[in-house]
């Protein structure tokens, strides 16, 4: 009768010459291995297209993008003197960087072409936007000076937008003011359409961009734009879910309205707005100023803003 060995080996058992030269084999490939570098796609080195170039001087700022790619291969560079000083690579699929602003008939477009004195210091500098794609967001102003020296002198967080944030010229202040909008009430108790985000100027000083409250504030509130602003508040008012904030759906135009006197400096002039358009049948109204206030000082510029006007 023909019995079938145990391929399991005992201690004193002999290992067959052949598994021992299957077992040599698997060893020299498995180090081979580990000196052989994966395999590249030849796709994974190529560079994305050269979108837009422009110079000053000695320098030459380059923008590369591929829109028919789905890689984050997207970057720009700086030059001195054909050398490369400054790089900056995408980090998500979709964005892409500009030279200037966004789009080439920007009202101010041609206010921040390379070599402009954008800061009023007086000497040349350069503007770079990001895009970083995706459904309202995000825009990103990076600022060089490129005279005789060359520094970054900072990032605006410009968000939610492609087409609201601006370079502006106000009054006799000396360069560029940057004007964008504050969205810390985007998406609060409404769809993001109707989000209100009240407008902010920056002012470039001692080397920097700041809140510039010189520029935001009015002499006084015009009333007759308030009450344009909250006629029809208690008209679109819906009585839900026993008609109490924050069940009931109250307006965005009201905390709107507020938003824009407040960062105007008229504060108390806000406070009024609340007694005056609450809907009488909508109960909370000290709720609703209370979460108003609590998600106004999540505002990056909550610190300016709480000293403007009164």
């Amino acid at each position: 009768m023909q019995t079938w060995r145990s391929e399991r080996t005992t201690a004193g058992s002999k290992i067959p010459q052949a598994a021992v030269s299957h077992l040599l084999l698997a060893v020299v490939l498995a180090t081979l291995s580990a000196f052989v570098a994966p395999a590249q796609s030849p796709a994974a080195d190529e560079t994305p297209p050269l979108q837009k170039a422009a110079s000053f001087k000695d320098y030459t700022a380059n923008t590369y993008f591929d829109p028919n790619s789905n890689t984050n291969g997207a970057y720009y560079e700086i030059l001195k003197d054909h050398k490369r000083i400054y790089r900056q690579q995408a980090t998500e699929s979709g964005e892409k960087f500009v030279i200037g602003t966004l789009y080439d008939d920007d009202p101010d477009a041609k206010l921040v072409t390379m070599g402009a004195d954008i800061t009023g210091e007086g000497r040349p500098d350069l503007v770079i936007s990001e895009w970083s794609g995706g459904a309202n967001c995000c825009l990103t102003f990076h600022i060089f000076e490129i005279g005789p020296k060359f520094r970054k002198i900072g990032d605006i967080e410009a968000e939610f937008g492609d087409q609201g944030p601006h370079f502006v010229h106000l009054g006799k202040a000396p360069g560029l003011q940057i004007q964008i909008y504050d969205w810390t009430f985007a998406n609060w108790h409404s769809d993001f359409a109707d989000s209100p985000a009240p407008k902010v100027i920056l002012q470039y000083k001692r080397g920097h961009y700041r809140f510039a409250s010189n520029l935001m504030s009015t002499p006084s509130a015009d009333m007759k734009d308030v009450a344009v602003r909250i006629e029809n508040i208690p008209d679109k008012t819906q009585n839900l879910h026993g008609g109490s904030w924050p069940n009931a759906a109250i307006p965005p135009e009201l905390w709107g309205t507020m938003l824009y006197l407040i960062y105007t400096g008229h504060r108390l002039v806000a406070w009024q707005v609340v007694d005056m358009s609450w809907p009488k049948s909508v109960n909370g109204k000290e709720a609703f100023v209370a979460d108003f206030t609590a998600q106004l000082k999540r505002s990056p510029y909550w610190n300016w803003v709480a000293q403007l006007g009164t």
